[in-house]
């Protein structure tokens, strides 16, 4: 009987353990948006990696700037804009990416790159005619990422690190492309 009962409580404790692995980004996801909510940029600074955010944003921005670039044969500017585009990417990206650049997009549920604050123009309101609060469905990746993806038409994916067992935090964005 005492070989059960020290069976049933190991089992419990396992199972309870690999819950808390697997809850953990919520439960820091709640303590992000909650921080957002609350406009601590201190606090959404400790669950941001930004050094890796800011690497994740300059290179998809530079794979944009390199697909997007003009085909104008001949054209000797074309080459000369792309450099100055490339050659102001990283300050300019280094400059916005910020506590207070997460906690507007967080807010918004889009990613955007500037310092003024997006239109919400033809985007969904509440009934009082005040920006709705953005929806988030997460999605893993792998043992190690998970995506939280907004229901915004815009709204790109913030993509979540493990860091150590039970904290994760933000260390990229998946910008979506507009459609042509």
């Amino acid at each position: 009987m005492k070989r059960s009962h020290v069976l049933a409580t190991g089992s419990a404790v396992i199972v309870l353990f690999a819950a808390s692995l697997v809850a953990s980004p919520y439960w820091e996801l709640q303590r992000l948006r909650a921080a957002v909510a609350d406009h601590d940029a201190e606090a959404v600074s400790r669950r941001v990696d930004f050094p890796a955010l800011r690497a994740s944003v300059k290179d998809q921005l530079a794979a944009a700037i390199a697909r997007d670039r003009p085909r104008a044969d001949g054209n000797p500017f074309a080459a000369v804009g792309q450099a100055m585009a490339l050659a102001f990417l990283g300050p300019m990206v280094d400059a916005i990416v910020s506590p207070i650049g997460v906690i507007a997009m967080m807010e918004s549920g889009r990613i955007h790159l500037s310092r003024r604050e997006v239109p919400t123009q033809g985007h969904a309101t509440d009934s009082a005619g005040a920006p709705a609060r953005p929806r988030y469905a997460m999605s893993w990746r792998g043992w190690n990422e998970v995506v939280l993806a907004s229901d915004q038409p815009d709204g790109g994916g913030f993509l979540f690190r493990r860091d150590g067992l039970w904290r994760w935090k933000l260390s990229g964005i998946e910008l979506r492309h507009a459609q042509p």
